[in-house]
């Protein structure tokens, strides 16, 4: 028997990540993904983001291409100050924008001083 299965490219996409007093918040560059195409899965430590690209081809012979068709992954580890049941996700104009909140208990706090 010969398993000889084609290994799977992925593109990374493109991040960037900003912290500030409420959490972090991931932009990652993905063209010709749709909102149906993403995948955000938060498994224990790690954030895992996948995109299926549409594949629209213009009829005819190919004569140069710098696009690839392959899809994106890539994953991040998680700190353990982020509250992973409120992970939020928007895709627009096809930039992903993912923020992860921090826990209430890690984020600063105002103390009122008695006097």
């Amino acid at each position: 028997m010969n398993n000889t299965s084609t290994p799977v490219h992925y593109l990374q996409p493109a991040a960037s990540i900003v912290e500030n007093a409420d959490g972090f918040i991931i932009e990652a560059d993905m063209p010709g993904v749709t909102k149906d195409g993403v995948e955000l899965t938060v498994d224990q430590e790690t954030l895992i983001i996948a995109g299926k690209r549409n594949a629209a081809r213009v009829g005819g012979r190919s004569l140069h291409r710098e696009s690839t068709g392959a899809d994106y992954r890539r994953a991040f580890e998680l700190g353990r100050e982020i509250d992973r049941q409120r992970v939020e996700a928007r895709l627009d104009q096809g930039v992903l924008r993912v923020f992860l909140p921090k826990l209430e208990e890690i984020k600063p706090r105002r103390v009122e001083i008695a006097g």
